[in-house]
């Protein structure tokens, strides 16, 4: 069952992400809070897939804007050097892609340190949809999410 983020869990967050402005912690848990992307897409994105004139993820099954506080990050790590085809989250010590396991463990390890220990990836995306469903139609914010609906 997904832990449902309170106001003071989004303000200790967001004092995390301040820490880590452009390094892998700071882009996994981006991509999973500001975007709503699962472990799987976060691993799998190429910076083929980031348009950050357009602001937006191109991924398989959906396009997802991308928030300007991402942009930034993005663009600091892609100011690094890396090549089109290459992982977006990386290894910042290797420069190498990150295993699914690998980016649970940084999330995690970044997470507890920062009090939120009850708070995961899926807790992240859960929290991304539904501040989606509450901005939004419930249709925009299932095409955000790439969720659907069966009747």
């Amino acid at each position: 069952m997904a832990h449902e983020l309170t106001a003071r869990d989004a303000a200790a967050l967001e004092r995390l992400l301040a820490q880590h402005p452009d390094d892998a912690v700071g882009t996994v848990l981006r991509l999973a809070w500001g975007e709503g992307l699962t472990r799987e897409e976060i691993v799998r994105l190429t910076w083929d897939r980031v348009d950050l004139n357009a602001l937006v993820l191109r991924l398989p099954a959906r396009e997802v804007p991308l928030s300007e506080e991402s942009a930034r990050c993005l663009r600091a790590r892609l100011r690094r050097g890396a090549a089109p085809e290459t992982h977006v989250v990386r290894s910042d010590q290797r420069n190498a892609p990150l295993a699914p396991q690998s980016v649970s463990r940084l999330a995690r390890a970044a997470l507890d340190g920062a009090g939120l220990e009850a708070v995961g990836l899926r807790d992240l995306r859960a929290d991304f949809i539904r501040r989606a469903f509450a901005a939004h139609d419930w249709a925009h914010a299932l095409r955000l999410s790439g969720l659907s609906v069966t009747t």
